[in-house]
């Protein structure tokens, strides 16, 4: 089981997203329950674009882990690409609920504020998710968007050059 769990997480480190779901599935066969094994295949499946089967995985994962603020943030990432910002940024929060510094989830939630056009919300997580991480730079890039459609030209410009680096 460690092999195909480590050939599994290869799959998913690679990008290759089939072989990744595929490998997921055999995994799956075995341990039904494996909560982490759900999320990952949930995610290949995100990547490939069947986000009805990726809900689903990451329903039953947030079913058998209620804890597990990967697969909340994975969730609302789908629940964006689906356009439904609302659900999405519930659970962006009910992953921030669990895990209180997930950058990635402070990113993922100021997305979809600034989706909805709820830019100063937006600007207040990614502050936050630039805190955690000041070293990304697709989250000074999300902020400098913000900024952007604010009209404040000089933070949307020192942004983008944070982006940079």
């Amino acid at each position: 089981m460690e092999a195909a769990l480590n050939s599994a997480q290869q799959a998913l480190d690679s990008e290759n997203w089939s072989k990744a779901a595929e490998l997921y599935d055999l995994i799956l066969e075995e341990t039904p329950a494996n909560f982490e094994a759900l999320n990952n295949r949930g995610y290949a499946l995100q990547q490939l674009g069947q986000y009805k089967r990726a809900l689903a995985d990451f329903n039953r994962a947030i079913e058998l882990n209620p804890n597990y603020a990967i697969a909340f943030n994975n969730r609302g990432r789908t629940w964006s690409q689906l356009g439904n910002e609302q659900k999405a940024i519930e659970d962006f929060s009910q992953a921030l609920k669990v895990n209180p510094k997930s950058a990635a989830a402070l990113n993922n939630r100021g997305c979809a504020y600034s989706n909805i056009g709820a830019h100063k919300e937006a600007i207040r997580d990614f502050d936050r998710a630039i805190k955690l991480d000041s070293k990304n730079g697709n989250f000074y890039w999300n902020r400098a968007q913000a900024f952007k459609v604010l009209g404040n030209k000089r933070a949307y410009n020192k942004d983008i050059e944070r982006s940079k680096h």
